[in-house]
């Protein structure tokens, strides 16, 4: 039990993270993280997608470019 509600925390905490990193346009990291929580419903596929977005993002940023 107490164990959930650890990965519950982690999860929210990544969530607002996505939505902080997409800077450019925020409502596509509440959208992103809306259909995350919509499709999938175990908690360690759904950490992997967020981590996965939060690479990609990384990824494509340009070289040189720091955050604000």
């Amino acid at each position: 039990m107490n164990e959930d509600h650890i990965i519950d925390s982690v999860i929210v905490l990544l969530d607002i993270f996505v939505i902080i990193l997409v800077e450019d346009n925020p409502v596509l990291g509440i959208v992103l993280v809306a259909l995350l929580k919509i499709v999938t419903e175990d908690r360690l596929i759904r950490i992997l997608f967020i981590l996965l977005i939060i690479i990609l993002s990384e990824v494509a940023r340009e070289p040189g470019e720091s955050y604000k």
